[in-house]
């Protein structure tokens, strides 16, 4: 009788030891999910170009780069209207053009606010979730929550300044199911495109308030191509 009922607490107690993946067997898994440490680790910049559509209907294409350790380039044309902003370490600018009139043009140099949210944003697209104490940033496991009636991991990735993505990761396979921004907008990913090795989603679907605001399509990505710092660095206001 005594060995039945030990057997029987094992049984109980035995799903309850393994049910809770630690943090870092989490983004193993999801790296592993992505190509592995090799590939991943070996990735030293990306470009994306892709078409966009917003819940009003507006279209566009997008231009996105990213460059380690902390360089950002994002180009934005619609209609007769294009955007440029970009991120070179400490500093930050945004040029709004007319495409059709070279003459029509501003720009603005973003302030601490804005920097902070392109470099964490920048950390995120380039490190593939690990190693942001390097950065004085840490991980909350907030453990396993069911996510439309998938069983993922919950994990709040904090960066300096209140800046948080939080995100799940299926229980399963590691795949990234959504992120979560610290401004309450919802992303989610939908097909994969595999890049040398590395898997990248086709499309992002940005939803607020379950309000879908935008669709990225991507039509092409590049990684490990060189780009110089004067695509990143602030402009010349001289003629």
């Amino acid at each position: 009788m005594r060995h039945i009922l030990l057997f029987s607490i094992l049984i109980f107690v035995a799903p309850l030891l393994q049910a809770d993946q630690s943090t870092a067997e989490v983004i193993a898994k999801g790296r592993e999910y992505l190509g592995g440490d090799e590939v991943l680790n070996a990735l030293k910049s990306i470009r994306y170009e892709a078409d966009f559509e917003t819940a009003e209907g507006e279209t566009g294409t997008l231009r996105i780069i990213f460059q380690k350790p902390m360089q950002q380039r994002v180009e934005v044309s619609r209609g007769g209207m294009g955007e440029v902003t970009a991120l070179h370490d400490f500093d930050a600018w945004r040029r709004v053009f007319d495409r059709e009139d070279a003459s029509r043009w501003s720009m603005t140099l973003l302030d601490a606010k804005n920097i902070r949210e392109l470099q964490a944003n920048t950390w995120e697209n380039l490190n593939f979730f690990q190693g942001i104490e390097r950065r004085r940033g840490s991980m909350v496991n907030e453990g396993v929550v069911e996510l439309d009636g998938l069983k993922t991991v919950k994990l709040v990735f904090k960066h300096p300044h209140g800046i948080e993505f939080t995100r799940f990761f299926d229980v399963e396979t590691g795949r990234l199911v959504l992120t979560r921004t610290h401004e309450g907008a919802e992303i989610s990913e939908r097909g994969e495109i595999k890049v040398n090795g590395v898997v990248f989603p086709e499309t992002l679907i940005m939803k607020k308030d379950g309000e879908i605001l935008n669709q990225v399509h991507f039509r092409s990505i590049t990684i490990n191509e060189e780009f110089p710092d004067s695509m990143f660095e602030i402009p010349s206001l001289m003629p």
